[in-house]
């Protein structure tokens, strides 16, 4: 083999190594987006039990109305359980502007803005939020999550 077709063969293995980590984290960002999408689903389904089911057991939780951090699944559960109350499609919620960045092969952060257009309204609201989630147990848990009205 002529150095050249070595330089080639030792660019194009390089090139593969070197993006190995980068299509990994793609990977991982795709499984982010995946949860935030089971949690706007969700949210339109009012599937409160599903919603409650993203979080991990020790996630820090701060909802749009929460008047306090809401530290356990109880606390969470409870939050969501208005949700249970509308029947499907009764909310429509759809991400508006969200970006997803790996921290790493089991951490992602998850930040941006939603909105939910609530039953018999003609206009949406807009909502931001965030989210830490971790890979827990073979599973991508919320382990961080904060949620709030964009200000007028």
């Amino acid at each position: 083999m002529g150095t050249t077709m070595k330089h080639f063969h030792f660019a194009l293995v390089l090139t593969l190594c070197l993006s190995m980590p980068l299509m990994a984290q793609s990977d991982v960002e795709g499984e982010a987006e995946a949860v935030f999408a089971t949690f706007l689903e969700a949210m339109t389904n009012g599937d409160d039990e599903t919603l409650a089911s993203l979080f991990a057991e020790d996630a820090l939780f701060w909802g749009t109305g929460s008047q306090s951090l809401v530290t356990t699944p109880a606390g969470v559960q409870a939050y969501f359980e208005p949700v249970g109350r509308f029947s499907p499609g009764a909310n429509v919620a759809g991400a508006l502007d969200v970006e997803i960045r790996a921290l790493g092969s089991d951490m992602v952060m998850v930040s941006g803005m939603w909105d939910i257009l609530p039953q018999g309204q003609t206009t949406a609201v807009p909502m931001r939020v965030s989210m830490l989630l971790a890979l827990r147990n073979g599973e991508w848990k919320i382990i961080q999550f904060h949620n709030s009205t964009v200000p007028g």
